[in-house]
């Protein structure tokens, strides 16, 4: 899973805290990821703290089937690189603990060796040069066309070296987090 809360600071981390909490209470009946996302949004809105939600995008690997689902709760669409082109996932959903009664799509992938599934934060989008432009979409799915025959490592250094290299000088203003899974 990969998430991010709403905020700054010491609410900002206790309401991470609660998130993590019930995603590991909830990990022990190995729920569907979009039964995952359903499950923390149904907790959330049993304990309701005003202003404050979360985004997670959720992906359970079966690696004896080879198979890959995904279910996303307001992270940007995930990039699935396969046969040498990018293609988006068209996973979204809404935030979790805004909605009580929210529902989750869920995707499926059957991959073959080589492709390559990258997740990330807005913050990787919304990196700002010092002119004010953002990173973008369009940046990040150049780079990992460029690189996805690469190692998941080498995909990640090279989208947090194009990232750093675009808002040089320039403080970010929010996390950035990527993960790439490569299929052996």
């Amino acid at each position: 899973a990969i998430g991010d809360v709403s905020g700054k600071g010491a609410p900002a981390a206790i309401y991470a805290a609660l998130v993590s909490g019930i995603l590991r209470s909830h990990c022990a009946v190995e729920p569907s990821p979009a039964e995952m996302l359903s499950a923390v949004n149904l907790s959330l809105g049993e304990r309701p703290i005003e202003a404050q939600f979360v985004s997670i995008i959720y992906s359970v690997w079966d690696d004896d089937e080879r198979h890959l689902r995904i279910a996303n709760s307001g992270l940007p669409r995930p990039i699935y690189w396969h046969n040498g082109k990018v293609e988006i996932i068209e996973a979204t959903g809404l935030p979790l603990g805004l909605f009580e009664n929210a529902d989750y799509d869920e995707f499926g992938f059957d991959p073959h060796p080589g492709d390559l599934f990258v997740f990330f934060s807005d913050g990787i989008l919304d990196a700002r040069s010092h002119t004010g432009t953002l990173f973008g979409r369009e940046r990040l799915e150049k780079v990992v066309s460029r690189v996805g025959e690469g190692s998941a490592t080498d995909v990640v250094a090279e989208i947090f070296t194009a990232v750093n290299q675009h808002a040089a000088g320039v403080e970010a203003f929010d996390d950035q987090t990527v993960v790439a899974l490569k299929v052996k």
